[in-house]
């Protein structure tokens, strides 16, 4: 009370007095703040019932007045000279860090947050400052939960801020722990600052790895501060910690991102959160459930209860998500270097440490949730360099083309590929729908490792041979084994138009199409895949839904994202030469990956509906995309094949033959499939079966009918554009 009334004496004294110069007034403040020390009895006393606070105040409005009066020229007015010269900075500091009185810490935070915020001209460069601002920075987060938590990352963002202005200043957070001397390099027409040797981010390498042991260790204490605040209990507080080393980590200085890889445990702490909140999750989650939540890194969710009730664990997997959205958001922003050690950190810490062997593991539930929550990732990720890692760690590296009898390059690899045909179809398609994510992420690695590296050669295509003047192939699917039916009688317009009229199902739509189409190419490569349904098994008429005109349309729109997503993989225009790629292998092999999808296309007839839903979807993508090889090897019905090769048209075409001699066994199968397509259109009940065999089979009709539309659809937008593009 003696202090607040003594306080209020000067303030009158001051408001009566004549005045003073700013010097005198500002010296006044510092010494009543260095008097309560001489005189102070009681230690116990809290800062707010001392002066301190006001004087502090004071001296931070004569310093901005100063600036803004009378030296706005830039130079140093003759308060601060005497707050630099009287190292009135580093008094402050030992002050708050022995917390004298009771509640120092965080008036000195406040007051460093406030004078490098609010002065104009650089403050950082001087000594007197960027020491104890260095200093400070190291009692940041030391003591978990601290009463002066708030304050210490108000301190810390605005010296964040101070090197978004100016990234050189990191070199002055860059300490020795030997010398305790900044490591600076000095800018041109400039004294360095720092005689203590030190290693260039050459030097050092831009990746962890082995480090001399004569070499000093740099210390970067800011982003060290900022991972201990990260740790926080307070959301908010929480949050901000992580914007602040966001910044710190795409900041352009090499030899700080250097630093950061080396020499903090950045990387560590990113992964292994993950690893801590995945381990939260329950260990048997719905994929719909885990496919359907969305989370932002920074958002509360937790405060809708009803929300997060919805299903168990619900909670723990939007911290999950969230986490790992901030991680894709860092890796993007990030300087490269710590995008790449970032992105390495994480498959190794997390995604093989923990993901794989949760991923094969016996248990079918754990499989099925870990591929859900590892589906769920890969689309989350949007940050190129952590996409490339979680694509090594699923598919390997492997770039030769594949052989049969090998069992792959890549263990994981191949263990996802067999589980795509596993005894549980719930397996199953939740590892196809976990490859169709990735399918769908703008990756090169992607579609090179699993199909085009087996296609580069072309060893599927034999050159036709020659006779009279005749064309004629020796191998490959015969196609007078399948009558052609109902064949298209007129050709769709090139679905390039929005406002194009309605199409009907008399063929594919009513319009012309330009005269640089050469029209007889593009009718016989739709009618390759239209015809392969004989009449007697299609049923979508019958229902008055051919849905042509929704597949052409999705079939161009489909095709466009393609093309977008493989726009930076600089693919060839037209396929290479046949045998013209280096290929040590004898016979063709389409790899594990296209194996396997003809082997479930094979048996269409007998697997559920639900696979072969998933199963046709996955080809049905692999055509959209623009690569010749992939295009001709899929799409082009009168390719001649090698020897003992199958293609996509020559598998749908045994798939058929197979369906016409089953259906000659079965009473009223069309009346049936009708039924049946009714039901699964929601207009009608379910129609009982004689057997599981026969519903999946009366199933299977539909999906063949309606995926060769579907390629009918896309092989037409691909003929069209190639013929306009000639």
């Amino acid at each position: 009370m003696f202090h607040k009334i003594r306080s209020f004496i000067h303030e009158a004294v001051e408001a009566l007095a004549p005045d003073v110069p700013p010097q005198e007034t500002f010296v006044f403040h510092w010494k009543a703040i260095t008097n309560y020390f001489i005189e102070a009895t009681d230690e116990k006393v809290p800062v707010q019932a001392t002066n301190i606070p006001y004087h502090l105040e004071q001296i931070l409005d004569i310093l901005r007045h100063e600036e803004d009066d009378e030296f706005s020229g830039g130079t140093t007015g003759p308060c601060l000279e005497y707050l630099l010269q009287h190292k009135i900075l580093d008094t402050l500091h030992t002050l708050g860090r022995a917390d004298c009185p009771p509640g120092m810490k965080p008036q000195v935070l406040l007051f460093f947050a406030n004078l490098l915020a609010k002065m104009k001209q650089p403050l950082l460069p001087h000594i007197s400052v960027y020491r104890p601002v260095h200093r400070l920075i190291r009692l940041c987060g030391e003591v978990k939960a601290a009463p002066s938590e708030n304050e210490e990352i108000q301190f810390l963002c605005v010296v964040c801020a101070k090197l978004r202005q100016d990234p050189y200043l990191v070199n002055f957070f860059l300490e020795t722990n030997s010398a305790s001397t900044p490591l600076l390099s000095s800018r041109a027409g400039e004294p360095a600052l720092a005689t203590t040797p030190t290693s260039s981010p050459e030097d050092l390498g831009p990746l962890p790895g082995p480090v001399k042991a004569q070499r000093d260790k740099p210390d970067y204490t800011l982003v060290n501060s900022l991972l201990n605040i990260s740790k926080s209990e307070d959301s908010r507080i929480a949050v901000k910690a992580c914007e602040g080393l966001m910044l710190c980590a795409s900041l352009p200085e090499d030899h700080a991102a250097t630093v950061i890889i080396l020499y903090t445990p950045f990387c560590e702490v990113m992964a292994d959160r993950l690893n801590v909140l995945f381990d939260a999750l329950p260990k048997n989650m719905e994929p719909l459930d885990i496919s359907a939540v969305a989370a932002k890194w920074g958002l509360d969710h937790q405060s809708d209860d009803e929300d997060v009730l919805s299903f168990p664990g619900k909670r723990q997997l939007i911290s999950f998500l969230s986490w790992l959205d901030y991680v894709d958001q860092l890796s993007k922003e990030a300087h490269k270097l710590v995008a790449k050690a970032l992105a390495v950190g994480v498959r190794e810490r997390f995604l093989q440490t923990i993901i794989e062997p949760c991923l094969i593991q016996q248990s079918e539930l754990g499989i099925i949730t870990t591929t859900a929550v590892l589906r769920r990732c890969v689309k989350a990720v949007t940050s190129p360099q952590l996409l490339q890692e979680i694509c090594i760690f699923i598919l390997g590296e492997g770039t030769l083309p594949e052989i049969m009898s090998h069992a792959g390059d890549h263990k994981l690899r191949q263990t996802l590929i067999e589980r795509c045909d596993h005894l549980s179809d719930e397996v199953s398609i939740e590892t196809l729908k976990l490859f169709e994510t990735l399918l769908n992420k703008p990756c090169d690695i992607i579609l090179n490792n699993l199909i085009l590296r087996n296609l580069k050669s072309r060893k599927y295509y034999t050159a036709p041979t020659v006779t009279n003047g005749d064309t004629a192939t020796s191998n490959g699917p015969v196609a007078e084994n399948l009558t052609p039916v109902s064949p298209v009688a007129k050709l769709p317009p090139s679905p390039t138009s929005p406002s194009s009229p309605p199409l009907t199902p008399d063929g594919l739509g009513p319009a012309q199409m330009g005269d640089n189409i050469d029209r007889e190419e593009v009718e016989q490569v739709v009618n390759s895949f239209i015809s392969l349904v004989p009449d007697e098994i299609k049923t979508s008429a019958l229902t008055g839904d051919t849905g042509y005109d929704t597949y052409l349309r999705d079939a161009h729109r489909q095709c466009t994202q393609r093309a977008l997503q493989t726009d930076a993989f600089k693919w060839p225009s037209t396929p290479v030469p046949p045998h013209d790629v280096e290929d040590s292998r004898d016979n063709f092999y389409e790899g594990a990956f296209l194996s396997m999808l003809f082997k479930k296309l094979q048996r269409l007839l007998d697997q559920p509906y639900d696979v072969n839903l998933q199963v046709t979807s996955v080809i049905a993508l692999l055509s959209q995309f623009k690569h010749p090889q992939l295009q001709e090897y899929l799409l082009n019905a009168s390719l001649p094949l090698a020897p003992n090769c199958r293609s996509l048209h020559s598998t749908l075409q045994n798939v058929v033959q197979d369906l016409r001699g089953r259906i000659q066994r079965l009473p009223n199968f069309q009346r049936n499939v009708v039924s049946v397509r009714r039901q699964l259109m929601g207009v009608a009940t379910s129609p009982e079966h004689k057997s599981l065999s026969e519903s999946n089979l009366l199933e299977a009709a539909i999906v063949l009918e309606e995926f060769c539309k579907e390629l009918a659809a896309i092989a037409f937008v691909k003929a069209t554009e190639r013929v306009q593009g000639r």
